[in-house]
């Protein structure tokens, strides 16, 4: 019996046709640009979280450039790069035009601040409960926010310094991971469909109520829309630290899913540069970035944002 198929309004796909769809290529118009530059001018300084929506709101072309990557995260691959702005920007300029996209794109969240700074911070998370994106190291494909009620719908990155080495970006679909599932082991699908234990991490989240915190990798949420949420290392550590052994034949699920998203062909990665934007639906598309090194002189800085969909954005 063929498995039943998430409703959703997107087709699955991998590297080659994320790469021959152009509408996940975004250029921002110089107007665009000059409407942040006549913000600077007169609002010199502002305080990241205290910017509103009503702030922007007038910006007519950084509105149609927002408009045309929440088409694409909603309807279409899930996924909007943004090309630099030009190389005459400054980091000033690169902040104010990156918090306004978000600012546009819904409500920003507030865990790591609206600005995070993805960072070599010289920790490892393998041994202590931080971040991957305070380290250099290689990740594994996942999607953002290891705690229950946190739940971002859009991840952001901006590159204000890429790495010396490394530091690429990968990027895969989650629903053309469980459509393979689907088709290859229902059974080990099913177990990707139970709530499993994850350790936490996430900023702002009770870290005594580990017990429960528990969600399934696959899911339809209270709106009937399909959402991923994943990060092997978290689900291992979460069973770990609960002193729970992990559910029979759970490995092999992971195991199986792990195979199909790292399907020849199924990652499309690339390098950020800088002033570049990369904005992914946190639901249906799992992101990740090659380990790198840093030019001690010019470390490696990204700017990262969590966004939830909101009425009216």
């Amino acid at each position: 019996m063929r498995y039943k198929m998430p409703v959703t309004a997107r087709n699955a796909w991998d590297s080659q046709i994320l790469k021959g769809r152009s509408s996940h290529r975004i250029t921002p118009p110089r107007e665009a640009i000059a409407q942040i530059e006549e913000w600077i001018s007169r609002v010199p300084e502002v305080v990241d979280e205290e910017v509103t929506r009503e702030e922007v709101q007038s910006m007519e072309s950084m509105r149609s450039v927002v408009e045309q990557a929440r088409a694409e995260m909603d309807l279409g691959s899930g996924v909007a790069r943004i090309t630099p702005p030009g190389e005459d920007c400054d980091d000033r300029l690169l902040r104010r035009y990156y918090l306004a996209f978000g600012v546009l794109l819904g409500e920003p969240l507030g865990n790591y601040g609206r600005l995070y700074d993805v960072k070599d911070r010289g920790g490892d998370y393998t041994k202590k409960a931080i971040p991957v994106s305070q380290t250099r190291a290689a990740t594994g494909l996942h999607t953002d926010s290891s705690a229950l009620d946190v739940v971002p719908d859009r991840v952001g990155l901006i590159c204000i310094r890429p790495a010396a080495t490394g530091g690429a970006s990968r990027i895969a679909c989650a629903l053309r991971a469980f459509r393979r599932l689907a088709e290859t082991d229902t059974e080990l699908l099913s177990l990707l469909e139970e709530p499993h234990l994850r350790d936490i991490v996430t900023p702002g989240a009770d870290r005594n109520q580990r017990m429960r915190n528990q969600f399934p990798v696959f899911a339809d949420d209270p709106e009937h829309r399909f959402t991923c949420r994943y990060m092997r290392f978290w689900i291992e550590k979460g069973y770990e630290r609960a002193g729970i052994e992990m559910p029979q034949r759970l490995p092999d699920a992971l195991d199986a899913l792990d195979a199909a998203l790292e399907e020849k062909g199924a990652v499309a990665t690339f390098m950020l540069m800088r002033g570049e934007m990369l904005w992914v639906d946190n639901r249906t598309t799992l992101h990740d970035r090659t380990g790198y090194e840093d030019d001690p002189e010019a470390t490696r800085l990204l700017l990262r944002q969590w966004v939830k969909v909101t009425a009216g954005a």
